[in-house]
C-alpha cells in the first residue's frame, strides 16, 4: 500500500508540534509508555528537529505508529453509584499514549 500524495501536503513545522505539545496537560496520567506530557515538552526543548522529523516520516509514510494506539482503559465508578452491583456503574477511561496524541493533534 503506497501513501497517497496531493499537491497541498506539507510537513510540520517544529511550531506546529510546539503547540500539539504545549496543548498536553503536565499532570495528565500517561499512556502505556509512561512517558508524560512534561517529558515530552522536556524532550521538544532538546531535540525539536529529531521530534519533528518523526512526525513528518509519519506523515509521509501514511502511518499511525501501531505504538501509539495501545491504551490503557481504566473502569471509574460513576458518581451515586458506588453501591451497584450493575456493570453500568462503570465508565472507561482510555489512558492513550502522548506521542499518538501529539500526532492527532498536529
Amino acid at each position: 500500500m503506497e501513501p497517497i500524495f496531493t499537491e497541498d501536503d506539507k510537513e510540520f513545522t517544529i511550531q506546529e508540534i510546539r503547540n500539539a505539545v504545549s496543548s498536553l496537560g503536565e499532570r495528565k496520567a500517561p499512556g502505556v509508555e509512561g512517558i508524560t506530557g512534561k517529558i515530552f515538552k522536556d524532550a521538544l526543548k532538546l531535540f525539536p528537529n529529531y521530534i519533528t522529523a518523526i512526525y513528518n516520516g509519519c506523515l509521509r509514510q501514511g502511518i499511525f505508529p501501531t505504538r501509539w494506539k495501545r491504551a490503557n482503559v481504566i473502569p471509574v465508578i460513576k458518581p451515586g453509584k458506588e453501591n451497584s452491583d450493575d456493570v453500568p456503574k462503570f465508565r472507561p477511561i482510555s489512558l492513550i499514549n502522548v506521542g499518538g496524541k501529539i500526532l492527532e493533534k498536529s
